[in-house]
């Protein structure tokens, strides 16, 4: 809302710029023509029908007025927190960003066994984290032993591994899948081979240096 908000300003003022300079330039022919096109107009309804002239009255001022109504909705709600303070931390404020709170969300939760698929949903509030996730589910467990495993991974994500705090329990959407979890295959390791030891041979008598040779004569 606040880009939306700066290009309709920038608009307004641009156009009421041009509009007053023209005016108070030239007011004699502005004023004329004003009144030319409000006389025209007035002339114009004037041979409309009345339920005409109503039924275009009311429909011009709902568009107007939602309009107008949805700019000040728009104006009056808070934006969403793109981050959020750290509780626990001394010495310092930290602000942890929402986007990586969903990332570390979904990589945790989708290490566990039954879950195929992870979409979380993280928004910042005065006091905590609003969690919700959309996540499914392999057709090889329970759904409320599951549904749990999820909720206190999700609450040691957020508490423990985050810091933050969590404002009510989180919500999970469980969609159960007639398919079991395929865990991809990890390549081996393969340890590095190692030189082979190289003999050292000892010199020869056609190798040695001609001290060598007097020294052992």
């Amino acid at each position: 809302m606040n880009v939306l908000n700066r290009v309709f300003i920038v608009l307004l003022l641009l156009a009421a710029m041009v509009v007053c300079s023209i005016a108070l330039v030239t007011p004699g022919p502005v004023l004329n023509t004003i009144a030319q096109q409000a006389q025209a107009a007035s002339n114009t309804i004037a041979t409309m029908p009345t339920y005409l002239q109503l039924g275009l009255g009311i429909v011009a001022a709902l568009v107007l007025d939602l309009l107008f109504l949805l700019l000040l909705v728009l104006e009056l709600r808070r934006p969403a927190r793109k981050s959020i303070r750290v509780e626990k931390v001394e010495g310092g404020e930290v602000m942890v960003e929402v986007k990586s709170i969903a990332d570390r969300l979904r990589y945790e939760v989708d290490q566990l066994p039954s879950v195929l698929r992870v979409r979380p949903h993280v928004s910042g509030k005065k006091r905590g984290v609003l969690v919700e996730l959309d996540v499914e589910v392999a057709a090889d467990g329970t759904v409320p032993e599951m549904a749990g495993e999820i909720i206190e991974t999700a609450k040691q994500v957020i508490e423990e591994g985050m810091g933050l705090k969590v404002t009510r329990t989180p919500k999970v959407n469980l969609r159960v899948a007639n398919r079991p979890k395929v865990r991809r295959k990890q390549p081996p390791v393969t340890e590095p081979e190692q030189p082979e030891p190289q003999e050292v041979e000892e010199p020869t008598e056609a190798h040695r240096l001609p001290s060598e040779v007097d020294e052992s004569e």
